[in-house]
């Protein structure tokens, strides 16, 4: 059988004896390009893949370096505002923090001629405190006895200003005004005081617990001072 063979760039093929040689060279003639194409495309590929896996990498790498610091802005209702970083705020709602902070305020500073009132307050007070403050309320409490207060004519009625506001990671600072009235209910004297209170968040540990502080939050520093002293009437 005949074939032919090429023996230079465009020239005739010519024929060649060898049945194989002529075989192959017909089959690169008609497959060749197909295989090279095919090994580009190979090629390309492994490029795109090689390229995707850098671009995650770097991906990751940025995003492992980026950092995004929240911030938690506590308003009060007359637009003073707090901003400390969210990390530094407790995971216990802010409102539990301040409900606490302006209850045990309130239960400590108020004078009622009830006495099972004022036992419950001074029950619900000692709920509340902890470490350092226990001291300081006890040493109060020594020098201003509710119950002569109230004996004495002295009614005390504490309204919280505003709601307790994050000065810190674990410190509030809280404004309150006190209304003295007779056992008539005529005003003898008011006025403003301010605290700064650390607290520490503590998980109920026990029913009793739950029932009385189901926040577990605590009150371990306290100090306070009255910061004005408002008009003064004459009591009749």
């Amino acid at each position: 059988m005949k074939v032919f063979k090429k023996t230079g760039k465009g020239a005739q093929p010519e024929l060649s004896d060898n049945p194989y040689i002529a075989a192959r060279q017909e089959w690169m003639e008609r497959y060749g390009s197909y295989i090279a194409r095919a090994s580009q495309w190979r090629m390309a590929a492994l490029l795109q893949s090689v390229s995707l896996i850098i671009c995650l990498a770097a991906l990751v790498v940025l995003l492992n370096q980026s950092q995004v610091i929240a911030y938690f802005v506590s308003v009060d209702k007359v637009g003073k505002t707090a901003v400390v970083k969210a990390d530094s705020v407790p995971s216990t709602p802010p409102e539990i923090i301040q409900n606490a902070i302006a209850e045990s305020i309130t239960a400590w500073r108020t004078v009622t001629p009830d006495y099972h009132l004022q036992g419950e307050m001074v029950k619900k007070l000692s709920a509340y405190v902890a470490g350092s403050a226990k001291g300081v309320i006890k040493s109060w409490y020594e020098q201003n006895n509710p119950a002569e207060t109230a004996e004495n004519g002295r009614m005390i009625h504490v309204e919280i200003t505003q709601a307790p506001l994050p000065v810190s990671k674990t410190s509030y600072r809280v404004e309150w005004r006190e209304t003295i009235r007779n056992h008539a209910g005529v005003v003898i004297e008011s006025g403003n005081y301010v605290a700064t209170v650390t607290i520490q968040i503590q998980k109920p540990t026990s029913e009793k617990m739950l029932l009385a502080n189901p926040g577990g939050v605590f009150i371990t520093g306290l100090a306070f001072s009255k910061t004005f002293a408002a008009n003064t009437p004459n009591a009749e």
